[in-house]
């Protein structure tokens, strides 16, 4: 029964996921290894649907670690942990909160050696920029712990770059880069832990920097990203915007670009907003000024559609009964969905 649900809510998320972004780009998944423990590491900018886009897009059921401030209830505890979420501490939740972590390591590591998959985001937090910020040593102690306990264990990291066009905006474009595979027992050293941290936390970071767009001069920042964006370079496709940053060779504007904005974005944009008014209204006027990051933009969006646009299909089917019989409010509201996803898919960059 709990495989069963599980498998309804992997479907009922991915299919949102695949209404909510225009194009989902998936590359390197023959690198994820089947049947051993395994550690995905991945960048971290758009808080959870980071982690739902893997999750959901994965050839491995993953077990991740969240942030211990969204299980405030028992009911979402109990539901985040039937997700196979699993609570981590930080030191805003305050220093006696950390003691915490001892027990989940130990958790992780249990997981590791039954030849599960776990998930994190070694950043510690989450950030719209791209870039990836220097990681935390917290993933080194669970994979270290479960080599301790089981010194024979082969596990491996998969690292993974998130990249999103403009994680901001609606409809979005996302791309998922598996990289290869980091066996871990290479990097461990019983009598040098500080060494093999140091060592094993470089090598994840030069893998992800190569895995989604890295600016590294911060000073800088918003003067390169607005040459990227003039450029409008191609950011599912992180290799070739690093050449161009490391050769800091800004191509002109449109000649490897996704075309300006002309009639179409207007048309689809109209449509779009016609087709869903009361849901537009309700999250302009009421849900969005709520939302005070930046980060948790696109994540609230995202779930705001994933509980209410079931609600608002079965309330516009509920009208339709009162004008027409139901094959024909079936009809309309099947022919809703449909003309909605292909307004998605046909969104304007290209």
């Amino acid at each position: 029964m709990r495989r069963l649900g599980y498998l309804i809510i992997w479907v009922w998320i991915r299919t949102a996921l695949t209404f909510y972004f225009s194009k989902i780009k998936i590359e390197g998944l023959q690198n994820v290894p089947s049947g051993k423990p395994i550690m995905f590491l991945a960048n971290h900018q758009n808080a959870l649907l980071d982690a739902l886009l893997i999750a959901t897009h994965c050839s491995r059921k993953p077990y991740f670690l969240t942030r211990s401030d969204v299980f405030k209830t028992a009911v979402l505890k109990s539901f985040f942990e039937f997700l196979q979420m699993i609570p981590v501490y930080r030191i805003r939740d305050g220093k006696n909160s950390l003691a915490g972590n001892n027990a989940i390591f130990e958790r992780c590591s249990k997981l590791l050696q039954g030849r599960e998959a776990i998930l994190l985001f070694p950043e510690g937090n989450h950030s719209l920029k791209r870039r990836v910020r220097p990681l935390s040593k917290g993933f080194t102690r669970i994979l270290f712990l479960a080599l301790e306990n089981n010194p024979s264990l082969d596990i491996g990291i998969v690292p993974i770059g998130v990249n999103y066009a403009n994680a901001e905006k609606f409809p979005d474009k996302a791309a998922l880069y598996y990289g290869k595979e980091i066996r871990v027992q290479d990097f461990f050293n019983k009598e040098d832990l500080t060494g093999s941290v140091g060592r094993l936390k470089e090598e994840v970071y030069h893998q992800l920097k190569k895995l989604t767009t890295h600016i590294d001069e911060e000073s800088s920042y918003g003067d390169i990203v607005g040459k990227l964006d003039r450029a409008n370079v191609d950011y599912l496709d992180p290799v070739r915007v690093n050449i161009i940053l490391e050769k800091e060779a800004f191509p002109v504007h449109g000649s490897i670009g996704k075309g300006e904005i002309g009639p179409k974005y207007y048309i689809l944009r109209g449509l779009l907003f016609v087709l869903n008014i009361p849901m537009i209204v309700i999250w302009s006027k009421v849900i969005k000024p709520k939302v005070s990051e930046p980060e948790f933009l696109s994540t609230v969006r995202f779930m705001y559609g994933l509980i209410f646009f079931p609600f608002f299909y079965l309330l516009l089917f509920a009208g339709l009964l009162t004008f027409l019989n139901w094959p024909f409010a079936l009809t309309v509201c099947i022919a809703h969905i449909a003309l909605y996803v292909i307004l998605v898919k046909l969104w304007w960059k290209d």
